[in-house]
């Protein structure tokens, strides 16, 4: 597998070798590599720095650090999981239509968003649905804090939750799906199991709902994670349509320590 500790083990043997080239290409009367060093240098480094940067962005690659996206494809079965909220209002209308369709579902919450939301945090547990770790913060420079500030915020979202719940959850889902080695660093020797989606809706930003129908469905497959979010006038308005349809396409709806047989809270 291609992770970010090989890439740079190869990074730093191609940089040693350079350097050692360019050593004895001084000695002699140089050449086009001696000649040509800054700007091997620069090509080296903004190679590097920029596919780091870019599979931040790709966390299914397990490139900065092991991510779930996709359960077990021998069943066909898939995970509905909601991110951002909870949402005064908006997040009870959810759990409403999931209640008539006798649907568990997975919601990552975010920590500061949790005060007076209580009972409807505790609603969710009550009636089997699961609740992870999204951050405290949210904050769309997350992930670019330093890992003590990113396991602090996990920390103290995973005690709020369970002070609510009475569980500890397990699964972590980084804010806009960015891991990097800062959160990598964060997540190492921890107790959080890092999950991600397949099917990303785009919900926030598509505003045909049409659209967003026909590409959850059509990207459809046994194992689907599903990636959908509380505030969305989609979710609130066709969420009952989607259950549906997924049901329609002969899948089943699961809870997602399930579809990926991990458990989803700890002590």
């Amino acid at each position: 597998m291609f992770t970010f500790r090989r890439f740079t083990l190869i990074f730093f043997i191609i940089l040693l070798s350079l350097n050692l080239w360019n050593i004895i290409l001084s000695k002699s009367s140089g050449g086009f590599i001696h000649d040509q060093t800054p700007l091997l240098y620069g090509l080296l480094f903004t190679l590097y720095f920029g596919i780091s940067f870019a599979m931040a962005f790709l966390p299914c690659t397990n490139f900065h650090h092991p991510v779930i996206c996709h359960g077990r494809g021998d069943e066909k079965s898939v995970s509905i999981t909601f991110d951002d909220g909870p949402e005064p209002v908006k997040t009870q209308l959810i759990l409403d239509i999931l209640k008539k369709y006798e649907v568990k579902a997975t919601f990552f919450c975010i920590g500061n968003k949790l005060a007076g939301q209580e009972p409807v945090l505790k609603q969710m547990h009550d009636e089997g649905h699961l609740i992870g770790n999204h951050s405290f913060s949210h904050s769309k420079w997350f992930d670019l804090f330093p890992a003590k500030i990113i396991r602090a915020e996990l920390l103290k979202t995973d005690q709020i939750i369970k002070n609510i719940t009475g569980k500890s959850p397990l699964f972590f889902r980084p804010p806009f799906g960015v891991v990097n080695p800062m959160v990598s660093n964060a997540l190492k020797k921890t107790h959080w199991q890092a999950v991600c989606w397949n099917i990303r809706s785009l919900d926030t930003i598509q505003k045909n709902p049409q659209k967003i129908m026909q590409k959850i469905l059509r990207k459809l497959s046994p194992g689907s994670i599903i990636l959908l979010h509380d505030f969305s006038p989609f979710t609130l308005q066709h969420l009952d349509d989607l259950l549906m349809a997924i049901t329609r396409k002969g899948y089943q709806i699961v809870p997602l320590d399930q579809l990926i047989k991990l458990p989803a809270y700890g002590e």
